[in-house]
Protein backbone atom coordinates (compact mmCIF):
# COMPACT_ATOMS: atom_id res chain seq x y z
CA UNK A 1 0.00 0.00 0.00
CA UNK A 2 0.74 3.45 -0.22
CA UNK A 3 0.66 6.82 1.39
CA UNK A 4 1.97 8.98 -1.36
CA UNK A 5 -0.39 12.11 -2.27
CA UNK A 6 1.04 11.53 -5.71
CA UNK A 7 -0.33 8.13 -6.14
CA UNK A 8 -3.76 9.24 -6.54
CA UNK A 9 -5.61 9.70 -9.52
CA UNK A 10 -4.66 13.31 -10.25
CA UNK A 11 -8.23 14.82 -10.25
CA UNK A 12 -8.20 13.95 -6.41
CA UNK A 13 -4.53 14.97 -5.70
CA UNK A 14 -5.12 19.05 -5.54
CA UNK A 15 -8.42 18.26 -3.88
CA UNK A 16 -6.32 15.94 -1.27
CA UNK A 17 -3.75 18.81 -0.96
CA UNK A 18 -5.91 21.56 -0.23
CA UNK A 19 -8.03 19.41 2.24
CA UNK A 20 -4.82 18.87 4.51
CA UNK A 21 -3.67 22.48 3.73
CA UNK A 22 -7.09 23.34 5.32
CA UNK A 23 -7.10 21.44 7.97
CA UNK A 24 -3.98 22.48 9.41
CA UNK A 25 -4.58 26.22 9.13
CA UNK A 26 -7.87 25.26 11.32
CA UNK A 27 -5.06 24.02 13.70
CA UNK A 28 -5.91 20.35 12.96
CA UNK A 29 -2.68 18.33 11.49
CA UNK A 30 -4.10 15.35 9.27
CA UNK A 31 -1.62 12.73 8.33
CA UNK A 32 -1.87 9.86 4.86
CA UNK A 33 -1.86 6.45 6.00
CA UNK A 34 -3.23 4.81 3.03
CA UNK A 35 -3.89 6.27 -0.34
CA UNK A 36 -3.17 3.86 -3.03
CA UNK A 37 -3.98 0.09 -1.65
CA UNK A 38 -3.70 -3.16 -3.49
CA UNK A 39 -6.09 -5.81 -4.37
CA UNK A 40 -3.90 -7.97 -1.89
CA UNK A 41 -4.27 -6.20 0.69
CA UNK A 42 -7.64 -5.09 0.48
CA UNK A 43 -8.75 -8.72 0.54
CA UNK A 44 -6.45 -9.13 4.04
CA UNK A 45 -8.64 -6.57 5.42
CA UNK A 46 -11.63 -8.27 4.41
CA UNK A 47 -11.05 -11.84 5.30
CA UNK A 48 -10.02 -11.00 8.62
CA UNK A 49 -13.25 -10.37 9.91
CA UNK A 50 -14.81 -13.28 7.44
CA UNK A 51 -15.74 -17.01 8.14
CA UNK A 52 -14.86 -19.30 5.77
CA UNK A 53 -18.06 -19.88 4.28
CA UNK A 54 -18.64 -16.25 3.60
CA UNK A 55 -15.03 -16.30 2.27
CA UNK A 56 -15.62 -19.46 -0.36
CA UNK A 57 -19.22 -17.94 -1.42
CA UNK A 58 -17.84 -14.16 -2.29
CA UNK A 59 -14.61 -16.75 -4.71
CA UNK A 60 -17.72 -18.51 -6.07
CA UNK A 61 -19.71 -15.36 -6.93
CA UNK A 62 -16.56 -13.57 -8.53
CA UNK A 63 -16.12 -16.92 -10.54
CA UNK A 64 -19.14 -17.17 -11.81
CA UNK A 65 -19.54 -12.91 -12.62
CA UNK A 66 -16.24 -12.79 -14.53
CA UNK A 67 -13.79 -11.97 -12.02
CA UNK A 68 -10.88 -14.72 -11.78
CA UNK A 69 -8.26 -12.50 -11.28
CA UNK A 70 -10.03 -11.12 -7.57
CA UNK A 71 -11.45 -14.46 -6.89
CA UNK A 72 -7.59 -15.65 -6.68
CA UNK A 73 -6.48 -12.31 -5.17
CA UNK A 74 -8.59 -13.59 -2.14
CA UNK A 75 -7.74 -17.10 -2.20
CA UNK A 76 -3.69 -16.46 -2.42
CA UNK A 77 -3.79 -14.14 0.88
CA UNK A 78 -4.82 -17.07 3.09
CA UNK A 79 -6.07 -17.27 6.20
CA UNK A 80 -6.29 -13.86 8.48
CA UNK A 81 -7.80 -12.82 11.68
CA UNK A 82 -8.97 -9.46 13.31
CA UNK A 83 -11.55 -6.97 13.61
CA UNK A 84 -13.55 -6.01 11.03
CA UNK A 85 -12.21 -3.28 9.05
CA UNK A 86 -14.05 -3.06 5.44
CA UNK A 87 -17.19 -4.54 3.43
CA UNK A 88 -15.78 -3.86 0.31
CA UNK A 89 -14.00 -6.82 -1.66
CA UNK A 90 -10.72 -6.52 -3.21
CA UNK A 91 -11.49 -4.12 -6.22
CA UNK A 92 -14.58 -2.85 -5.05
CA UNK A 93 -13.15 0.11 -2.67
CA UNK A 94 -12.09 3.22 -4.14
CA UNK A 95 -8.40 3.01 -2.85
CA UNK A 96 -7.48 0.15 -5.72
CA UNK A 97 -8.96 3.29 -8.29
CA UNK A 98 -6.65 5.76 -6.35
CA UNK A 99 -9.99 7.71 -5.54
CA UNK A 100 -9.62 7.48 -2.07
CA UNK A 101 -7.62 8.61 0.89
CA UNK A 102 -7.18 7.48 4.87
CA UNK A 103 -5.64 10.20 7.13
CA UNK A 104 -5.55 10.06 11.03
CA UNK A 105 -5.22 12.99 13.29
CA UNK A 106 -1.80 13.85 15.11
CA UNK A 107 -2.02 15.26 18.25
CA UNK A 108 0.82 15.84 20.00
CA UNK A 109 3.30 13.65 17.50
CA UNK A 110 1.15 10.87 18.18
CA UNK A 111 -2.22 9.31 16.81
CA UNK A 112 -5.44 10.26 18.22
CA UNK A 113 -8.32 8.39 16.67
CA UNK A 114 -11.04 9.79 18.65
CA UNK A 115 -13.88 11.01 17.05
CA UNK A 116 -15.54 13.18 20.47
CA UNK A 117 -12.26 13.99 21.70
CA UNK A 118 -11.89 17.62 21.87
CA UNK A 119 -8.27 19.90 21.58
CA UNK A 120 -8.87 23.75 21.90
CA UNK A 121 -12.71 22.93 20.92
CA UNK A 122 -12.36 20.97 18.03
CA UNK A 123 -12.21 17.47 16.88
CA UNK A 124 -9.92 16.32 14.25
CA UNK A 125 -11.95 14.48 12.22
CA UNK A 126 -15.20 16.72 12.54
CA UNK A 127 -13.39 19.54 11.15
CA UNK A 128 -11.28 16.75 8.09
CA UNK A 129 -15.11 16.03 7.53
CA UNK A 130 -16.44 19.29 6.75
CA UNK A 131 -13.46 20.61 4.87
CA UNK A 132 -13.75 17.82 3.24
CA UNK A 133 -17.47 18.61 2.06
CA UNK A 134 -16.25 22.14 1.32
CA UNK A 135 -14.10 21.11 -1.96
CA UNK A 136 -17.40 18.17 -3.00
CA UNK A 137 -15.50 15.20 -1.52
CA UNK A 138 -17.01 12.34 0.27
CA UNK A 139 -15.94 12.03 4.36
CA UNK A 140 -16.68 8.37 5.57
CA UNK A 141 -17.51 10.28 9.09
CA UNK A 142 -20.27 11.57 7.43
CA UNK A 143 -21.97 8.23 6.42
CA UNK A 144 -25.14 6.88 7.82
CA UNK A 145 -23.99 3.55 8.20
CA UNK A 146 -20.39 1.95 8.86
CA UNK A 147 -19.09 4.98 9.87
CA UNK A 148 -15.09 5.70 8.68
CA UNK A 149 -13.73 8.84 10.48
CA UNK A 150 -10.06 8.92 8.40
CA UNK A 151 -11.54 7.78 4.92
CA UNK A 152 -12.13 10.45 2.47
CA UNK A 153 -13.29 9.90 -0.87
CA UNK A 154 -13.65 11.45 -4.68
CA UNK A 155 -16.91 10.62 -5.37
CA UNK A 156 -19.68 10.07 -3.33
CA UNK A 157 -20.56 7.16 -4.85
CA UNK A 158 -20.26 4.27 -2.45
CA UNK A 159 -18.33 1.99 -4.70
CA UNK A 160 -16.87 1.08 -8.27
CA UNK A 161 -19.90 -1.59 -8.19
CA UNK A 162 -22.27 1.17 -7.02
CA UNK A 163 -21.17 3.02 -10.04
CA UNK A 164 -22.41 0.98 -12.68
CA UNK A 165 -19.39 -1.11 -12.92
CA UNK A 166 -19.78 -4.93 -13.55
CA UNK A 167 -17.67 -7.65 -11.71
CA UNK A 168 -16.08 -8.48 -15.29
CA UNK A 169 -14.99 -4.73 -15.45
CA UNK A 170 -13.56 -4.55 -12.44
CA UNK A 171 -11.61 -7.62 -12.74
CA UNK A 172 -10.36 -6.38 -16.00
CA UNK A 173 -9.50 -2.98 -14.76
CA UNK A 174 -7.75 -4.90 -11.49
CA UNK A 175 -6.01 -6.97 -13.79
CA UNK A 176 -4.65 -4.55 -15.88
CA UNK A 177 -3.09 -2.33 -13.01
CA UNK A 178 -1.86 -4.64 -10.46
CA UNK A 179 -0.97 -8.13 -12.53
CA UNK A 180 2.58 -8.05 -14.27
CA UNK A 181 1.20 -8.87 -17.58
CA UNK A 182 -0.33 -12.25 -17.85
CA UNK A 183 1.44 -13.02 -14.07
CA UNK A 184 -0.77 -12.73 -11.61
CA UNK A 185 2.10 -12.46 -9.05
CA UNK A 186 1.62 -16.18 -7.26
CA UNK A 187 4.99 -16.33 -6.48
CA UNK A 188 4.54 -12.86 -4.19
CA UNK A 189 1.12 -12.98 -3.25
CA UNK A 190 2.27 -16.73 -2.04
CA UNK A 191 4.75 -14.94 0.40
CA UNK A 192 2.84 -12.00 1.41
CA UNK A 193 0.53 -9.32 -0.04
CA UNK A 194 2.79 -6.21 1.13
CA UNK A 195 5.40 -7.73 -1.77
CA UNK A 196 3.33 -6.32 -4.28
CA UNK A 197 2.71 -3.10 -3.10
CA UNK A 198 4.58 0.33 -3.74
CA UNK A 199 6.08 0.49 -0.38
CA UNK A 200 9.81 -0.75 -0.04
CA UNK A 201 9.41 -3.90 1.67
CA UNK A 202 10.61 -7.22 1.07
CA UNK A 203 10.33 -10.46 2.90
CA UNK A 204 13.45 -11.42 4.55
CA UNK A 205 13.42 -14.70 6.83
CA UNK A 206 10.29 -16.68 7.21
CA UNK A 207 10.42 -19.10 10.72
CA UNK A 208 8.96 -22.22 12.14
CA UNK A 209 5.54 -22.32 11.60
CA UNK A 210 5.54 -19.47 9.01
CA UNK A 211 5.76 -16.11 11.25
CA UNK A 212 7.54 -13.65 8.85
CA UNK A 213 9.88 -10.78 9.33
CA UNK A 214 10.40 -8.13 6.56
CA UNK A 215 13.34 -5.70 5.85
CA UNK A 216 12.12 -2.14 4.79
CA UNK A 217 14.59 -1.08 1.82
CA UNK A 218 15.02 2.88 2.20
CA UNK A 219 15.93 2.76 5.65
CA UNK A 220 18.16 0.20 7.31
CA UNK A 221 15.11 -1.49 9.26
CA UNK A 222 13.19 -5.49 10.02
CA UNK A 223 9.65 -5.51 10.59
CA UNK A 224 7.26 -8.03 11.67
CA UNK A 225 3.66 -8.05 13.09
CA UNK A 226 3.08 -10.96 15.96
CA UNK A 227 1.65 -11.58 19.50
CA UNK A 228 2.58 -10.47 22.64
CA UNK A 229 4.15 -12.71 25.42
CA UNK A 230 5.38 -11.00 29.06
CA UNK A 231 8.77 -11.06 30.02
CA UNK A 232 9.30 -10.39 33.18
CA UNK A 233 13.25 -10.75 33.56
CA UNK A 234 15.59 -8.32 35.18
CA UNK A 235 12.90 -7.31 37.23
CA UNK A 236 13.64 -7.58 40.93
CA UNK A 237 10.91 -9.27 41.99
CA UNK A 238 10.68 -11.76 39.01
CA UNK A 239 11.37 -14.84 40.83
CA UNK A 240 11.01 -16.51 44.39
CA UNK A 241 11.27 -19.68 45.60
CA UNK A 242 6.98 -19.19 46.53
CA UNK A 243 5.41 -17.93 43.42
CA UNK A 244 2.95 -16.72 44.64
CA UNK A 245 4.93 -13.29 45.62
CA UNK A 246 6.52 -13.38 42.55
CA UNK A 247 5.85 -11.39 39.44
CA UNK A 248 6.61 -14.80 37.29
CA UNK A 249 6.53 -18.83 37.51
CA UNK A 250 9.71 -19.82 38.75
CA UNK A 251 9.37 -22.69 35.93
CA UNK A 252 10.05 -19.66 33.33
CA UNK A 253 13.70 -18.85 34.59
CA UNK A 254 14.92 -22.42 33.71
CA UNK A 255 15.35 -25.25 36.76
CA UNK A 256 17.87 -26.64 38.68
CA UNK A 257 21.38 -27.37 36.43
CA UNK A 258 19.69 -24.76 33.93
CA UNK A 259 18.71 -21.90 34.74
CA UNK A 260 18.97 -19.46 31.94
CA UNK A 261 17.32 -16.88 33.29
CA UNK A 262 18.54 -16.22 36.97
CA UNK A 263 22.32 -15.63 38.28
CA UNK A 264 23.87 -18.50 39.83
CA UNK A 265 26.86 -19.05 41.42
CA UNK A 266 29.91 -21.72 40.51
CA UNK A 267 28.01 -24.80 41.60
CA UNK A 268 25.04 -23.67 39.44
CA UNK A 269 23.06 -22.48 42.69
CA UNK A 270 20.87 -19.09 41.96
CA UNK A 271 21.73 -15.89 43.74
CA UNK A 272 19.26 -14.47 46.58
CA UNK A 273 19.32 -10.98 46.74
CA UNK A 274 20.34 -9.79 50.06
CA UNK A 275 19.51 -6.86 52.18
CA UNK A 276 21.74 -4.21 50.09
CA UNK A 277 19.38 -5.13 46.78
CA UNK A 278 16.07 -3.79 46.26
CA UNK A 279 14.18 -6.92 46.56
CA UNK A 280 15.48 -8.97 49.38
CA UNK A 281 14.83 -12.78 49.31
CA UNK A 282 13.77 -12.91 46.06
CA UNK A 283 16.20 -14.20 42.88
CA UNK A 284 18.51 -12.32 41.19
CA UNK A 285 16.94 -12.50 37.43
CA UNK A 286 18.66 -11.62 34.51
CA UNK A 287 18.48 -10.47 30.76
CA UNK A 288 20.99 -10.90 28.09
CA UNK A 289 21.94 -7.29 27.71
CA UNK A 290 23.80 -5.74 30.69
CA UNK A 291 23.92 -2.35 31.66
CA UNK A 292 27.89 -1.38 31.88
CA UNK A 293 30.58 -0.72 34.98
CA UNK A 294 28.07 -2.74 37.03
CA UNK A 295 28.28 -5.68 39.22
CA UNK A 296 27.10 -9.51 37.50
CA UNK A 297 25.93 -10.42 40.68
CA UNK A 298 23.36 -7.79 41.27
CA UNK A 299 19.77 -6.66 39.80
CA UNK A 300 20.99 -3.19 38.74
CA UNK A 301 23.45 -5.22 36.40
CA UNK A 302 20.07 -5.99 33.89
CA UNK A 303 17.22 -4.65 32.13
CA UNK A 304 14.70 -3.90 34.48
CA UNK A 305 11.44 -5.94 33.07
CA UNK A 306 9.10 -3.88 34.93
CA UNK A 307 10.88 -0.15 34.11
CA UNK A 308 12.41 -0.77 30.84
CA UNK A 309 10.22 -1.21 27.54
CA UNK A 310 11.80 -4.34 25.76
CA UNK A 311 11.23 -6.79 23.15
CA UNK A 312 12.54 -10.46 22.90
CA UNK A 313 14.07 -11.53 19.56
CA UNK A 314 14.56 -15.28 18.68
CA UNK A 315 17.84 -16.79 19.71
CA UNK A 316 19.54 -18.41 16.59
CA UNK A 317 17.45 -16.82 14.65
CA UNK A 318 17.55 -12.98 14.46
CA UNK A 319 20.68 -12.35 13.79
CA UNK A 320 19.47 -13.60 10.00
CA UNK A 321 16.44 -10.96 9.81
CA UNK A 322 18.21 -8.67 8.06
CA UNK A 323 19.91 -9.54 4.38
CA UNK A 324 23.06 -6.47 5.02
CA UNK A 325 23.46 -5.48 8.59
CA UNK A 326 22.86 -8.13 11.45
CA UNK A 327 20.56 -6.83 14.68
CA UNK A 328 22.42 -7.32 17.77
CA UNK A 329 21.84 -6.61 21.42
CA UNK A 330 21.00 -3.33 22.34
CA UNK A 331 19.21 -1.82 18.99
CA UNK A 332 16.31 -0.34 19.50
CA UNK A 333 13.18 0.28 17.96
CA UNK A 334 9.41 0.81 18.01
CA UNK A 335 6.65 -1.70 19.17
CA UNK A 336 3.14 -0.33 17.62
CA UNK A 337 -0.17 -2.06 18.67
CA UNK A 338 -2.97 -1.89 16.24
CA UNK A 339 -5.60 -2.19 18.39
CA UNK A 340 -4.91 -0.05 21.19
CA UNK A 341 -2.92 2.92 18.56
CA UNK A 342 -0.59 2.89 21.45
CA UNK A 343 3.20 3.01 20.71
CA UNK A 344 6.32 2.61 22.94
CA UNK A 345 10.12 2.88 22.23
CA UNK A 346 12.17 -0.47 23.19
CA UNK A 347 15.34 -1.68 23.00
CA UNK A 348 16.42 -5.12 22.00
CA UNK A 349 17.44 -6.86 25.70
CA UNK A 350 16.64 -10.58 25.85
CA UNK A 351 16.59 -13.11 23.59
CA UNK A 352 13.69 -16.12 24.00
CA UNK A 353 13.46 -19.63 22.29
CA UNK A 354 14.35 -19.83 18.61
CA UNK A 355 10.98 -21.29 17.19
CA UNK A 356 8.78 -18.42 19.08
CA UNK A 357 8.55 -14.72 17.77
CA UNK A 358 6.30 -11.70 19.86
CA UNK A 359 7.49 -10.87 23.27
CA UNK A 360 8.04 -7.88 25.47
CA UNK A 361 9.00 -6.32 28.92
CA UNK A 362 6.33 -5.59 31.21
CA UNK A 363 7.07 -2.01 30.87
CA UNK A 364 6.27 -2.52 27.04
CA UNK A 365 3.25 -4.21 27.36
CA UNK A 366 1.62 -1.81 30.11
CA UNK A 367 3.15 1.29 27.48
CA UNK A 368 0.85 -0.26 24.54
CA UNK A 369 -2.35 -0.79 26.98
CA UNK A 370 -2.09 -4.91 26.62
CA UNK A 371 -1.74 -6.72 30.42
CA UNK A 372 1.70 -6.85 31.48
CA UNK A 373 0.95 -9.51 33.71
CA UNK A 374 3.67 -12.30 33.43
CA UNK A 375 1.38 -15.01 34.33
CA UNK A 376 -1.74 -14.08 33.00
CA UNK A 377 -1.18 -11.18 30.38
CA UNK A 378 0.27 -10.72 27.06
CA UNK A 379 -2.27 -10.99 24.11
CA UNK A 380 -2.67 -14.31 21.76
CA UNK A 381 -3.46 -12.27 18.67
CA UNK A 382 -0.89 -10.81 16.19
CA UNK A 383 -1.52 -7.28 17.44
CA UNK A 384 1.31 -6.06 17.80
CA UNK A 385 3.90 -4.48 15.08
CA UNK A 386 7.83 -4.66 16.21
CA UNK A 387 10.23 -2.52 14.25
CA UNK A 388 13.91 -2.69 14.43
CA UNK A 389 17.00 -0.60 13.18
CA UNK A 390 19.85 -2.35 12.76
CA UNK A 391 23.11 -1.12 14.19
CA UNK A 392 21.28 1.93 16.35
CA UNK A 393 22.75 0.40 20.11
CA UNK A 394 25.66 0.20 21.41
CA UNK A 395 25.71 -3.10 22.41
CA UNK A 396 25.20 -2.08 25.88
CA UNK A 397 21.90 -0.94 28.14
CA UNK A 398 20.60 2.39 27.78
CA UNK A 399 18.46 5.03 30.10
CA UNK A 400 15.06 5.17 29.36
CA UNK A 401 16.09 9.13 28.39
CA UNK A 402 18.91 7.55 25.91
CA UNK A 403 16.79 4.87 24.61
CA UNK A 404 13.92 7.65 23.56
CA UNK A 405 16.62 10.08 22.45
CA UNK A 406 18.41 7.38 19.86
CA UNK A 407 14.74 5.62 18.88
CA UNK A 408 12.63 9.13 17.85
CA UNK A 409 14.51 10.61 15.47
CA UNK A 410 15.40 7.12 13.47
CA UNK A 411 11.77 6.90 13.94
CA UNK A 412 10.78 9.97 12.26
CA UNK A 413 12.84 9.62 9.16
CA UNK A 414 11.48 6.00 8.87
CA UNK A 415 8.14 7.53 8.10
CA UNK A 416 6.21 7.13 12.32
CA UNK A 417 3.01 6.00 13.03
CA UNK A 418 1.94 6.62 9.44
CA UNK A 419 4.14 3.94 8.07
CA UNK A 420 3.53 1.49 11.03
CA UNK A 421 -0.17 1.93 10.23
CA UNK A 422 0.35 1.27 6.98
CA UNK A 423 2.28 -1.97 7.60
CA UNK A 424 -0.91 -3.09 9.87
CA UNK A 425 -1.66 -6.13 6.96
CA UNK A 426 1.60 -7.75 6.70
Amino acid sequence: MSTKINDLVEPFREPVAQLLANCEARGIRMVPTETLRTPWQQAIYWRQSRSIVEIRAAVAQLRAEGAPFLAEVIEAVGPRNGDEVTRALPGNSWHQWGEAIDCFWEVDGKAEWSTVKKVNGLNGYSVYADEAAKLGLDAGLKWSSFKDAPHVQMRSVANPKSSGLTWAQIDATMRERFASGDTLLRASVSLDAATASPEPLSLSYVGPGGWRVFETTDVQSIVFRAKMAIDADGAPKAYHSNNAVALDYLANAGRPGNWWALVTNANGVPRVQDARDPAQGYFVSKTALVYDDTDPARPEHYVDAAKVPFFVLPGGRYKSFSKDTPIRLGDVGVAYNLKTKKMSYAIFADIGPGDKIGEGSIALANALGINGDPKSGGVEDRQVLYLVFQGSGRGSAMTLAELNATAKPLFDRWGGVARMEAYGGI
